[in-house]
């Protein structure tokens, strides 16, 4: 198995560098203009040249594999993506103020086991954003299952029911079959460690 840190040969080394570079300045230039809605020339030009200054550090880690067409769907897929995590965390935070504000505190913290998707970049999107949404929180990625800290019931079968899982697995262009059968599995085999 080859990664980009370790290419076969010198030609591959060159187009997996130049086309990892030209992409992660493409997205950090994107990313830019989205966040800071530059309206005079000097900030266009800043913004191209911290872009360049990323792609030239940071080319070569950004992407698992060289990007592709492909990669494109993946970057139009997780735009798509986005409101519905922003959508999650609001809800999150709603419920889990709810449960705060409870005089009951009906707080029922334990650990779970989730499978993790195939691919670095599956893995890490769906870690990031479990720790993302209040109430849960990713330990550990331990093999092809990601450690999970859950704050209550609720919190904890919304995880193990997959629903973030197969939004990801949207966004990298994974089969949902898979994913939601692995879920199902750790929803009725998976380990749970209560936390007293």
């Amino acid at each position: 198995m080859t990664s980009l840190f370790e290419p076969k040969t010198a030609s591959e080394l060159g187009s997996v560098a130049l086309g990892s570079r030209i992409a992660t300045a493409l997205v950090a230039f994107a990313f830019y203009v989205f966040l800071g809605d530059p309206t005079d020339w000097f900030d266009v030009v800043t913004g191209a040249v911290s872009a360049v200054v990323v792609a030239i550090v940071l080319g070569r880690v950004v992407f698992e594999h060289t990007p592709t067409l492909r990669t494109l769907g993946i970057l139009v897929r997780a735009l798509v993506f986005l409101p519905y995590l922003l959508f999650a965390v609001v809800r999150a935070n709603l419920s889990l103020a709810a449960v705060l504000l409870d005089p009951r505190l009906p707080i029922d913290p334990a650990v779970v086991r989730i499978p993790a998707p195939r691919g670095q970049l599956a893995t890490a999107l769906l870690a990031n954003s479990i720790t993302l949404t209040p109430g849960t929180l990713t330990l550990d990625v331990d093999g092809d299952e990601l450690v999970v800290h859950t704050l209550t019931p609720a919190t904890r079968d919304e995880l193990l029911a997959g629903e973030l899982a197969r939004a990801v697995e949207f966004v990298v262009g994974h089969s949902s079959v898979e994913s939601e059968q692995a879920a199902f599995d750790a929803s009725t085999h998976g380990g749970e460690e209560r936390l007293r």
